[in-house]
C-alpha cells in the first residue's frame, strides 16, 4: 500500500509537467517555440526530486521529452522513482504516439501508444508481461504540446475566463480523454525562491470518472508555469522552476514518505469481527468517497467525518451484488497469471486443498511462506516478478495471491486502505496504509492478507477502494488523495 502514496505523488507531477513549459506567441494558431526547462520538486518543506522539460520542432512534427526523479524513504530504505516520457504530435497538435517508461526502485514499467487511423493503440509491459489495447481515438484529446497550444489560443492571462479541455494522460491510462476544466484568475504577485514575482494564475482540475485532481499554477508572460502547487491531503506538493544545476542538486536528506502517514488512534483495535471508526479530516469538508460493500458500511455525520462500520461476522445478512466477474479473472499486466511460474506455483499452493474456501486458505498461507524476503525496497512488482525474487511488501504479497487464485479460476482483486498494528516501528496502536487481497468466496468478496498471513481477517482495517487491476491508471485512487496527511482516526468499539 505504500506504493499507493508515492503513485499519487509520482501521477500528480507527471500531470503538473503536462502544462510546464510555453509558447511564447499568442492569439489563434499559436505558433511553436522550443522548451528547455527544469524544475524542483517538494513535498512539503523537503526537496525530493527535479523535473526537467524539453519540447523541440523537427520539421512537421513536435516533439516533448520529460525527465523525471524523486527519491523517497520507506521506514529508512532509499527508493528511486524515475521517468521518462517522450511524445510526438503533429503542429495541429493531434498526437502522432507517445512512449513513458516509469522505474520504481529499479522496476520498469512500460507504456506506449501511437494512433492508427481512428484508433488508439496502447501497449504496456512490465518485467516480462505485456499487452496491447485498441480504443477509440479522440482528435480532441490533447497530450503535450496539443494542450499547451489550447490553453494558449483559449487564453489565461484574462482573470474569470474559463473553458474545458480533453487532456490525454499515459498516468490516467489512455481508454479515452478526461476532461479538464480551466479557471483563469489573472495576475497575481507570488513568491519563487528568495524573489517575488509577478504572473498568471491558473487552476485546473482533471474530472476523471472517479472524482477529480486539482493543480494551481502560475504562469510567466511567455505562457511557462514557474510555479505548480497541489494538496493531497496534508501533503503539500510544489514544482518550482529553477536553474538546470540547482534542479539536479538533491538534498542529502530524503523525505520519509512512509513512517509520515502512520496514523496514531486513540485506543487499540479489537481483533473482532466488528469495528466502528470515526474518520475525521482535519483541514477542509469531507469529500472522499470511501469503498462501501460487503464487509463495510460509511455514514456520513457531517461536513467533516464519516462513520465507517466494519462487519466481518460470518452470520451478518448477505449483500446481493450483480457482478460481471470477467476482469477479475482475467490476466493483466500485473497478474500476469498465463506465466509458467504462476501456474505452477497455483498448483503447488492450492496441494491438496478442493473447496474454494480451503484453496484460498492454503494460497494465503503459500504466499506468506514463499515470499521470504519481506522489504519496502520493492517498487510495485508484477505477480511474475515476485514469483522469482521472492521479496516485497504488502503490495508484493496482494499481487501473487491475486494471481494464484485467478490461475485456480477463483475471481480476485486488491483492496487498498489502513490496517491497525499493536505496534509499527516503534509507534503503539496505529493505523498504516496496506494493501491485500480479496477472493470471490460463496457469492461474496473475502478478505485475505498474505502479508501478514490472515486467512480470516478480522475487522481491523477501513477499505479505502478496491481493484480488479485490470488497468493500471490512479483513476480508483483520485476519491481518497485528501485524506493524505489529512486524517484524524479514532475507534469506538461496537457492542
Amino acid at each position: 500500500m505504500f506504493y499507493l502514496l508515492e503513485k499519487l505523488a509520482l501521477n500528480t507531477i507527471a500531470w503538473v509537467v503536462i502544462l510546464s513549459s510555453g509558447i511564447n506567441v499568442f492569439g489563434q494558431n499559436a505558433e511553436f517555440t522550443p522548451v528547455d526547462r527544469w524544475y524542483e520538486v517538494y513535498l512539503g518543506n523537503t526537496k525530493v526530486g527535479y523535473v526537467s522539460d524539453i519540447m523541440q520542432k523537427e520539421g512537421d512534427v513536435i516533439k516533448s521529452r520529460n525527465e523525471f526523479l524523486m527519491l523517497i524513504k520507506r521506514a529508512g530504505q532509499t527508493v528511486e522513482i524515475t521517468v521518462e516520457q517522450e511524445t510526438k504530435e503533429k503542429l495541429s497538435g493531434e498526437l502522432i504516439d507517445f512512449n513513458s517508461e516509469t522505474k520504481m526502485a529499479g522496476i520498469p514499467m512500460l507504456k506506449k501508444g501511437r494512433v492508427e487511423g481512428k484508433e488508439l493503440v496502447v501497449y504496456e509491459k512490465q518485467f516480462i508481461t505485456g499487452k496491447e489495447t485498441r480504443y477509440p481515438f479522440d482528435p480532441e484529446g490533447a497530450v503535450s504540446w496539443g494542450l499547451r497550444k489550447q490553453v494558449l489560443e483559449n487564453g489565461f492571462q484574462e482573470a474569470g475566463k474559463t473553458y474545458q479541455l480533453k487532456v490525454y494522460s499515459p498516468d490516467l491510462g489512455m481508454k479515452a480523454p478526461v476532461k479538464a476544466n480551466i479557471i483563469c484568475s489573472g495576475e497575481k504577485l507570488i513568491q519563487i525562491r528568495e524573489e517575488k514575482i509577478q504572473a498568471y494564475e491558473v487552476d485546473m482540475e482533471l474530472l476523471s470518472t472517479f472524482g477529480s485532481l486539482k493543480t494551481k499554477s502560475w504562469f510567466d508572460k511567455e505562457c511557462v508555469a514557474v510555479r505548480t502547487d497541489m494538496n493531497m491531503g496534508g501533503m503539500n506538493i510544489s514544482i518550482i522552476q529553477v536553474p538546470k544545476k540547482k534542479a539536479k542538486k538533491m538534498d542529502a536528506e530524503v523525505h520519509e514518505l512512509l513512517l509520515s502517514s502512520v496514523l496514531t488512534l486513540n485506543a487499540p483495535v479489537s481483533k473482532g469481527e466488528k469495528n466502528i471508526f470515526i474518520m475525521e479530516t482535519v483541514k477542509g469538508k469531507w469529500s472522499a468517497t470511501l469503498f462501501e460493500g460487503t464487509g463495510q458500511k460509511v455514514e456520513k455525520m457531517d461536513d467533516k467525518s464519516v462513520r465507517v462500520i466494519v462487519d466481518q461476522s460470518s452470520n451478518k445478512k448477505k449483500v446481493e451484488e450483480q457482478i460481471d466477474l470477467k476482469p477479475f479473472l482475467s490476466p493483466s499486466v500485473y497478474l500476469d497469471i498465463d506465466d509458467f511460474l504462476i501456474q505452477k506455483l497455483a498448483k503447488k499452493g492450492k496441494g491438496k486443498a478442493r473447496t474454494q474456501r480451503e484453496i484460498a486458505k492454503k494460497l494465503t498461507q503459500f504466499v506468506n511462506r514463499y515470499v521470504s524476503g519481506k522489504n519496502y525496497g520493492v517498487g510495485f512488482a508484477t505477480a511474475s516478478e515476485v514469483a522469482r525474487n521472492k521479496e516485497g511488501d504488502c503490495t508484493e504479497h496482494s499481487m501473487l495471491l491475486a494471481a494464484l487464485g485467478r490461475v485456480l479460476g477463483i475471481p480476485t482483486r486488491v483492496a487498498t486502505g489502513l490496517v491497525y498494528a499493536d505496534e509499527f516501528e516503534g509507534k503503539k496502536d496505529v493505523l498504516v496504509y496496506h494493501m491485500w487481497t480479496q477472493f470471490y468466496l460463496d457469492d461474496q468478496w473475502v478478505n485475505l492478507d498474505a502479508a501478514l498471513g490472515l486467512v480470516r481477517c478480522p475487522a481491523d482495517r477501513i477499505t479505502f477502494t478496491v481493484d480488479s487491476m485490470h488497468e493500471e491508471t490512479m483513476d480508483s485512487v483520485i476519491p481518497v488523495m485528501e485524506l493524505i496527511n489529512n486524517l484524524k482516526v479514532t475507534v469506538q468499539h461496537s457492542d
